[in-house]
C-alpha cells in the first residue's frame, strides 16, 4: 500500500509548526494555557473551518472520532471547555 498525505496535512504544510510558533509567541495577548496549546487550538479550527462544522460540540465530536490521527498533526486531546470564550 502506498503512502498518501492527507490533505489536511498538505494545507498544513504551508504554515510550519516552528513559524507558527514563533509568530504566537510575539503576538500572543492573554493568559497563558494550561493543557492546550496554540497549535491544536490553530489545528481544531482549521478542521471546523474546512468541514463545516455548526458548532463546539459537533467539532469536538468529529475531532474524537478521529483521536488516534491526532498525534501526526502534532494536536492534542480536545474538549468543549478548551474552546470556549470565557469572560476575562
Amino acid at each position: 500500500m502506498s503512502h498518501r498525505n492527507a490533505i489536511l496535512s498538505q494545507i498544513v504544510a504551508f504554515l510550519p509548526r516552528h513559524e507558527f510558533d514563533s509568530l504566537a509567541k510575539v503576538h500572543h495577548v492573554g493568559r497563558r494555557f494550561r493543557s492546550f496549546n496554540r497549535w491544536s487550538q490553530f489545528m481544531a479550527l482549521t478542521i471546523a473551518q474546512l468541514s463545516g462544522r455548526v458548532s463546539l460540540r459537533d467539532l469536538v465530536d468529529n475531532i474524537a472520532a478521529r483521536a488516534r490521527r491526532l498525534y501526526h498533526l502534532g494536536m492534542r486531546s480536545l474538549s468543549r471547555s478548551n474552546l470556549e470564550l470565557r469572560p476575562a
